[in-house]
Formats: structure tokens, C-alpha cells, sequence
């Protein structure tokens, strides 16, 4: 059960990046441990490198000593863009948001140990 206390530490495990051009943020990512929780680009600034270069910076934050990979439940839309990270299709999964269906993309992708 989580309790106010469990939330103040999961909290500090959190992570989020945003990438700035020229005063405009351009692209967000967060991390929750080793979970992409959330990987964002303007549709006028995607194919430039920007989520390429969030990824690559979030990925530099799981500890390698705690995981042996990262995970990301991908839309159907961004599960391209996953695989040229490295993921690796796990299957699907459907996720239940107020009574609609929300497809995904189970994906994992292992990390180096630092």
C-alpha cells in the first residue's frame, strides 16, 4: 500500500529532462527508475535528434548497478522510434483509461553497467 512517506521516496526517484530551443522547450522525457514514463518531442522539431538525445540522456540515469534494463510502454506510434533506441518489442498491452483501451507497446532495452 502506498503511504504518504513511499510516495516522498518514489518521488526522488523521478526523473525529468526538457530540451530548449531558443527559450521553447522542444521535447521532454521522464524516468521513473528504469521506466520511460514519458518522451515528448514538438511534432515541428521531430527526425532533428532531440528525442534521440533525451533518451540517451535518461538512459544515462538508471543506475546499471540496480537495473539490467530499461522499459517503456510505447504508443503504436513511437514504437519505431524505440527500436532504433535499442527496445525490444515484449508484446502488447492494453491499458483500461476510463473505459477505453489504450494500446501499447510493451518494449525493453538493456543499459549498460556503469
Amino acid at each position: 500500500m502506498e503511504t504518504p512517506q513511499s510516495m516522498v521516496e518514489r518521488s526522488r526517484l523521478y526523473y525529468v529532462a526538457v530540451y530548449e530551443e531558443e527559450d521553447r522547450i522542444t521535447g521532454i522525457a521522464g524516468l521513473d527508475m528504469n521506466e520511460v514514463r514519458l518522451l515528448c518531442v514538438l511534432p515541428e522539431s521531430q527526425r532533428s535528434g532531440i528525442g534521440r538525445a533525451l533518451f540517451e540522456h535518461i538512459r544515462a540515469m538508471v543506475p546499471g548497478s540496480l537495473f539490467k534494463e530499461m522499459f517503456v510502454y510505447s504508443s503504436i506510434q513511437a514504437a519505431g522510434f524505440y527500436r532504433t533506441c535499442g527496445f525490444v518489442e515484449k508484446g502488447p498491452f492494453v491499458f483500461d483509461v476510463g473505459g477505453e483501451a489504450l494500446p501499447t507497446v510493451f518494449m525493453a532495452c538493456p543499459i549498460a553497467d556503469s
